[in-house]
């Protein structure tokens, strides 16, 4: 194989690589082992959600079918689970441990799997200013999660209760996404954007390549790698780099005329 050939494999390799705006929620890209994962609510009552426990069990189980279970280029399955018995500091203790950066109240570890709890802890909820949850995977263990909490806003003035079926449909699905390893989109469509909007109601593609990225439906092919970027300029001073180095490249190796 000429050189220039070799250069143009290795930079369409690299030219289709793909580039993601989605980000995660931990540093090291931490994501459950297991292929399926059961969604636990908490049996203690949830006093202005407007519904029961089972309801909300159930609801929960319905915006997994819609939202993630939807999602064929990923692995990931996740199961309505059961209602199971847990002390009161979930329904009244703090998520995070008290002035620090999220560092989770070791009494909420969740053991296995995604538990949701009503709480009604007004700092957690930024004071009771339109929060309506906040979720951690507090259970981690090198790059595996274990168990990832779900604290839904359980104060009277909450904003939940008020709010449309499938409203509180994706407003779960966006919880249960920080839980399984996804943060905030930049992308306005995507489930993951950090506003919930009354005309969401499906993934955006952003939300599509996140959860394959963490539960790959099966690995991609080896021949070329991929390159991840969440900023625009990154992206073209890459471009631009990997042209100008094409170009120098190319005249360097270029062929020499021979002299008659």
């Amino acid at each position: 194989m000429k050189i220039t050939n070799l250069i143009l494999v290795l930079i369409t390799c690299l030219l289709t690589g793909e580039l993601y705006a989605f980000t995660l929620n931990n540093s090291v890209g931490a994501a459950f082992e297991q292929d399926v994962i059961k969604v636990n609510v908490s049996s203690t009552p949830c006093s202005n959600m407007g519904m029961t426990n089972d309801e909300l069990l159930s609801l929960a189980g319905d915006a997994m079918d819609k939202y993630w279970n939807t999602v064929a280029t990923s692995r990931l399955q996740i199961e309505q689970g059961d209602l199971v018995a847990t002390s009161a500091d979930f329904q009244t203790g703090l998520i995070c441990q008290t002035g620090t950066n999220c560092v989770p109240n070791t009494d909420l570890i969740v053991g296995s799997d995604i538990l949701i709890s009503c709480n009604t802890n007004a700092t957690n909820f930024s004071n009771n200013l339109g929060v309506l949850g906040v979720t951690v995977p507090n259970n981690i263990s090198g790059e595996v999660i274990n168990g990832a909490l779900v604290l839904l806003n359980d104060i009277a003035s909450n904003q939940f209760q008020s709010k449309s079926k499938e409203e509180q449909m994706a407003i779960l699905a966006h919880e249960i996404g920080h839980a399984i390893g996804l943060g905030h989109s930049p992308v306005e469509d995507s489930l993951m954007y950090y506003l919930s909007f009354s005309t969401r109601m499906g993934l955006g593609w952003d939300d599509v390549d996140g959860v394959t990225y963490l539960y790959p439906a099966q690995q991609p092919f080896g021949g070329c790698g991929s390159v991840s970027f969440d900023k625009p300029d990154e992206v073209k001073n890459y471009m631009i780099t990997l042209l100008l180095g094409f170009f120098l490249v190319a005249g360097i190796f270029r062929p020499s005329k021979k002299r008659s």
